[in-house]
């Protein structure tokens, strides 16, 4: 019986200790395995942040290169703090995909020997630029310079979500036609501008008076149709400023308010360097403020607003009203009634429409100034080319107080007019192409 249950207890601790060896075996293998698949998304991660490291380094390379025109290896070496061979392994990259180009002897600073000078293709790609108005759509070509290659407009526009967003697409597959017969190289990306309000979360359109759009996804419709092509949607008078700010009168000011006084009235405003938009992008309706209780009927709804005063459509109706009065020839635009009244040197005709609206333009630029202290003002409309009615508004500023006056020297005429929305639009998309990247 001893002898029986001697052999039973042998037994036993035989299995528990299988079942003890098991089972550390199987804890053991559990952990190797954990400790693989946890060095093996080590190594992964290794591999993504070095990948991400080298895309952030790439972007700064050419960021700088976007800002400077032209520099050597070394200043990029010095510019940027990265390491020489590192600069040198990423620009051969560049080269070697067309992005960035040797362009001969770059001084030395010293006594060195010369660097050899690099700059941004010109011809590496391109970038399309939209923009949409009351007139119709205008598009253009624009290399990785920011040169205008070509630009072209279509009078027929349509109207509602559906004809527009169609227009927008066949200017896009009219771009890429031209592009390819002038050997403008790969599209890199799309800026269009439209006069509305756009939701920056996603840059929907939400709505467009003088288009009569509502809810257009103008952005997802074009990165659906031309994928991994950066797409920007931006409101026309910020697309204006933009392209003041960029390469225009504002150039190198990082605080500039954009007055629009032309079909409609609108303002943009670059703050820090930057498109301020506002909440949802209501930032600039200035058009739709009421300044007459009892004015016209706007086509926002209200009675008396800017547009209704200050804007060509209202120049024109106010100037021949008074031409009729006067039995003299009615203008065909604002511009002709602007042109008049200077041949009279202001003690002509429509004396009184210009000195009226001079002082309102003068005061939507103090209270402006006043609230946003802005650098420098760009004022653009029908009456840019106007040096009488300019001095008139600038004469009307100088009756009205501010913290920080405004002198002649802040007050600016716009560079590109017309073109300020297309350019914008265009330079925008370029500038976030080359822009330094953000690790916040």
């Amino acid at each position: 019986m001893r002898e029986h249950a001697r052999t039973c207890a042998g037994l036993l601790a035989v299995g528990c200790q299988l079942v003890i060896n098991l089972f550390t075996g199987l804890i053991f293998y559990d952990r190797m395995r954990t400790k693989k698949e946890w060095g093996d998304r080590q190594v992964s991660e290794i591999k993504g942040n070095l990948q991400l490291m080298k895309e952030i380094n790439s972007a700064v390379i050419l960021n700088e290169l976007h800002r400077r025109g032209t520099l050597s290896r070394a200043e990029l070496k010095t510019i940027t703090r990265l390491s020489a061979t590192t600069v040198s392994s990423l620009v051969e990259e560049l080269i070697a995909a067309r992005m960035v180009v040797e362009v001969g002897e770059r001084p030395s600073a010293g006594a060195g020997r010369r660097g050899i000078a690099l700059r941004i293709n010109g011809a590496g790609g391109y970038v399309a630029g939209l923009s949409l108005s009351g007139e119709g759509l205008r598009y253009a070509i624009m290399d990785m310079h920011g040169k205008l290659i070509a630009s072209y407009e279509t009078t027929n526009l349509g109207s509602g979500n559906e004809e527009i967003a169609a227009r927008i697409c066949e200017a896009m597959l009219d771009c890429s036609e031209k592009a390819a017969e002038l050997k403008a190289g790969e599209l890199k990306g799309i800026g269009v501008s439209v006069p509305g309000i756009i939701d920056e979360a996603d840059e929907t359109l939400v709505y467009s008076v003088h288009l009569n759009l509502k809810e257009l996804r103008l952005k997802s419709l074009l990165e659906q149709r031309y994928p991994g092509i950066p797409v920007r949607i931006l409101n026309d008078s910020n697309a204006a400023a933009f392209a003041e700010h960029y390469a225009g009168v504002g150039r190198g000011r990082n605080h500039l308010l954009y007055l629009l006084i032309g079909g409609g009235v609108g303002s943009g405003l670059i703050l820090h360097g930057r498109i301020f938009a506002g909440f949802k992008g209501g930032a600039g309706e200035i058009g739709h403020i009421p300044v007459l209780r009892n004015g016209k009927l706007c086509s926002c709804g209200q009675r008396g607003c800017l547009e209704t005063e200050l804007s060509s459509s209202a120049i024109l109706e106010s100037s021949r009203q008074e031409a009729r009065k006067l039995g003299r020839p009615i203008p065909n635009s604002a511009e002709e009634a602007v042109a008049r009244y200077e041949a009279g040197e202001g003690s002509g005709e429509f004396r009184e429409l210009f000195e009226r609206s001079a002082a309102l333009i003068a005061q939507l630029i103090a209270t402006a100034v006043n609230f946003v202290s802005p650098e420098v003002v760009v004022l653009d409309g029908w009456m840019r080319s106007s040096q009488l009615i300019l001095r008139r508004v600038s004469e009307e500023l100088e009756r009205i107080p501010f913290a920080v006056p405004v002198s002649t020297e802040r007050l600016l005429v716009s560079k590109y007019g017309d073109s300020g929305p297309l350019y914008g639009a265009a330079t925008f998309i370029l500038k976030q192409l080359f822009k330094a990247p953000s690790l916040g």
